[in-house]
């Protein structure tokens, strides 16, 4: 409520301190429902890290609890929420670069710059359609950064560079490939098997080779390494999060749009 201009003085009190907000002060989005739908992904994204970080504790759990169990059922136990967590953590930063997206677009040159990348696509608040929510990666961090550059906003500079940080560390590219290797490709098994990827038929100058081989377990299904790979995915995401968290309010004041929040401990200074 506080983002739209009013005939009348308005007063704000956080944490004991009463702040005045002149008549006519600020703007409105450009789309009047913008604020609201980023309000809703902030929310939504905070419980994305939430459960990739219960699932890591219940990891935690079954590793404290091992010796309970045999090997192959702590394999199969710890790959799978390990994956859990895997799952979340990329879903929050994919979240994460479209909430980035939507506060880009409050900046007109910004918007523009978004809006030519993305062929037309106006992002409209609320929109569920696919093109609306583009897949972080490489292409979407260049996209975002040259809007950020184009708009000249500070805070947006900020986010932007969190972003591609993220995207282009070792932690993320990790587990975004770890991933692809399980939805995408050839899941490794938990279990010890005699299918092995290098095959056990081999053909050459006309003579066929049949090989025999034992059972033997992949290295990919390491459930020590895949846990590894996501937790330190977590922890570096977290950090990304942080630093757009920290530069949203003043991202969105330097577009003109009067935000008010509540940063406990802090509020008189960043009122």
């Amino acid at each position: 409520m506080e983002a739209y201009p009013s005939p009348f003085k308005k007063t704000v009190t956080l944490n004991g301190v009463r702040h005045v907000i002149d008549a006519g002060q600020g703007k409105p989005p450009r789309e009047h429902n913008r604020l609201l739908e980023v309000h809703g992904l902030m929310g939504a994204i905070g419980e994305q890290l939430g459960l990739a970080w219960s699932a890591e504790q219940d990891v935690q759990r079954l590793f404290a609890t091992a010796d309970s169990r045999d090997a192959i059922t702590n394999r199969l136990m710890i790959r799978s929420i390990s994956e859990l967590a895997g799952h979340f953590v990329l879903g929050a930063a994919h979240s994460l670069a479209n909430l980035v997206l939507r506060i880009l677009l409050l900046n007109t040159d910004a918007a523009e710059t978004l809006i030519k990348a993305y062929k037309g696509q106006a992002f409209p608040p609320g929109s569920d359609e696919r093109g609306a929510w583009p897949t972080f990666g490489p292409r979407m961090s260049r996209h975002l950064l040259n809007a950020a550059t184009a708009g000249g906003n500070s805070g947006m500079l900020t986010m932007t560079s969190a972003l591609t940080s993220l995207e282009d560390s070792g932690e993320f590219r990790a587990l975004d490939g770890r991933r692809g290797m399980d939805y995408h490709r050839r899941r490794p098994q938990s279990v010890p098997h005699t299918a092995p990827r290098a095959g056990t038929v081999h053909t050459s100058a006309h003579v066929t080779k049949l090989s025999m081989v034992s059972p033997r377990l992949e290295a990919d299904a390491d459930e020590i390494a895949v846990h590894a790979v996501v937790s330190a995915a977590l922890d570096r995401l977290s950090l990304s999060m942080s630093a757009v968290r920290r530069a949203i309010p003043d991202s969105i004041r330097e577009e003109g749009i009067t935000y008010i929040y509540d940063f406990v401990g802090k509020s008189s200074e960043r009122t």
